[in-house]
């Protein structure tokens, strides 16, 4: 392939680095070809004069973590990334360090005082034996309250919203049309075998809705706590700094808006895909194993310990 069919966004293969893997051009020049290596731990997009090593195309002209690259930035006429990264492998290494069984080691699995998964799927369980199997969609038509205290019970089961939002969001849902809107919608989430537009915009607009007294309700913790509890297969929590900075760290565009919304959620669900695949070997079930990587493997472990 000679410089000039070099592409913006093609997917290149070094012939003489394959544990580079593939690479994505992102500039294009006379004579090289600056290209981001998916395996390569560094931030700079490297310079390849074409001329002398002739990049070779990939067969599969797609890839989940090139295609979902964030914006690069310039600096001296360098393309780089926004922040240092971790490669796939890096990552597993650095959970490996603290839980060497993966997502079956007994210290990340824990109980209901320490560890990662047990005290949450505790939480999911409460909801599917509380407001499972339409039990949610019953009790919003015959008796809110009751529905309001089962969600209350299914959050208060976990520490993952802060004392504050906890405290917004019981205030909030004593409004009972604001409370049956948000219930009511979370039912017509849950209910979709795939989460879309369609449904999970008018959820984020009930919450943004909810009353506000004692301090703010409409955050993402808030937004994705309760379809995280009831479907952990397929809806994911986000925590704002932790997340944020694994995308960051993982060098995936998380599209990040601080009010909850469509296009954050869905390439939250994206990148919490791209690495439940990617992570196969740790042996993930679901998204609370996905969740607790990107908290553990970004420093969110480090901090509690």
């Amino acid at each position: 392939m000679s410089e000039n069919k070099y592409e913006l966004g093609m997917i290149v293969v070094h012939p003489a680095r394959p544990k580079w893997g593939p690479g994505k051009v992102v500039r294009v020049e006379y004579d090289k070809v600056h290209v981001i290596w998916r395996d390569l731990p560094e931030q700079e997009a490297k310079k390849i004069v074409s001329s002398v090593v002739p990049l070779t195309l990939a067969p599969i002209q797609h890839d989940p973590i090139l295609d979902n690259l964030p914006p690069l930035v310039e600096e001296d006429g360098t393309l780089k990334l926004p922040a240092e990264r971790l490669t796939v492998k890096q990552a597993v290494e650095q959970f490996r360090a603290i839980f060497p069984q993966g997502f079956n080691d007994p210290k990340y699995l824990g109980n209901s005082d320490y560890g990662e998964r047990t005290y949450k799927w505790a939480a999911h369980e409460l909801f599917v034996a509380t407001l499972g199997n339409g039990q949610l969609r019953d009790l919003i038509a015959t008796d809110t309250a009751e529905a309001v205290v089962r969600v209350e019970r299914c959050v208060g089961r976990v520490n993952l919203l802060y004392p504050t939002e906890a405290a917004a969001l019981r205030d909030a849902m004593k409004d009972g049309d604001a409370a049956r809107n948000f219930l009511s919608t979370l039912a017509d989430l849950l209910d979709t075998d795939r989460p879309n537009e369609e449904l999970f915009a008018p959820y984020a607009k009930a919450v943004i809705d909810l009353p506000a007294e004692r301090g703010r309700v409409a955050t993402w913790p808030v937004a994705t706590i309760m379809p995280y509890l009831a479907q952990p297969n397929r809806h994911m929590f986000l925590k704002p700094t932790i997340t944020e900075k694994a995308a960051s760290v993982l060098a995936f565009n998380l599209n990040y808006q601080p009010t909850p919304n469509w296009l954050t959620y869905s390439s939250l669900l994206r990148m919490s895909e791209v690495y439940r695949d990617k992570l196969q070997d740790l042996v993930p079930r679901d998204m609370i194993d996905v969740q607790s990587f990107f908290w553990i493997t970004c420093g969110g472990y480090d901090s509690i310990q």
